[in-house]
């Protein structure tokens, strides 16, 4: 398995301009105090989801980071997806790849976000036969997803152990805060 990680498409970041700038407020203590310090940072006003279904990609693999876990302790990067599906029934079959194509709302347009996915599994959860380990769901952080940038994130069968039938629930978090979720179901194979 593959956690389909964040899949920027080149394409679409292109920089929308430079914010307005406001000059910082007059310092209260005088000319000689220590000035007041701000953190600014991007701004993430939610998504606009462009896709949803399953799709084709080329993938490459790379070991899971700290904070990514997934139940094969892989990562993958998807390059030049394409849809061939829309909807949220998935064919359980190995190659299968499914998720959510979006746009990060927000700004500075090619400022960079971290994102998270959360990924519930079927209550019978996944069972990594080369570990033992039993998962149920996973979170996992993807860093520098552009925002304005066409982006993805989704799932992908590579072994026969991750092809559970049922309910495959997939969120996307800006920290605290929840932009999108989607439910999808696995059901035999077509």
């Amino acid at each position: 398995m593959r956690m389909l990680g964040l899949s920027l498409c080149v394409l679409a970041a292109a920089a929308a301009g430079a914010a307005a700038q406001t000059p910082p407020p007059p310092n209260p203590g005088g000319p000689d105090a220590s000035p007041t310090v701000t953190e600014e940072g991007p701004t993430v006003a939610g998504l606009t989801i462009t896709h949803i279904g399953t799709y084709m990609a080329t993938s490459t693999s790379a070991p899971a980071r700290a904070g990514q876990l997934s139940p094969t302790n892989t990562i993958g990067t998807e390059a030049g997806w394409h849809f061939v599906s829309e909807g949220t029934d998935v064919p359980a079959r190995l190659g299968t790849r499914f998720g959510i194509e979006f746009r990060v709302d927000g700004a500075p347009a090619g400022e960079p976000v971290t994102l998270y996915m959360a990924l519930t599994f079927p209550p019978q959860g996944l069972r990594n036969p080369n570990t033992g380990a039993m998962l149920h769901g996973t979170r996992i952080a993807f860093p520098n997803v552009k925002i304005g940038a066409l982006s993805l994130l989704g799932y992908g069968f590579d072994s026969t152990w991750e092809i559970v039938p049922g309910t495959w629930t997939e969120q996307i978090w800006y920290k605290d805060r929840m932009l999108a979720e989607r439910t999808f179901t696995v059901g035999k194979d077509e």
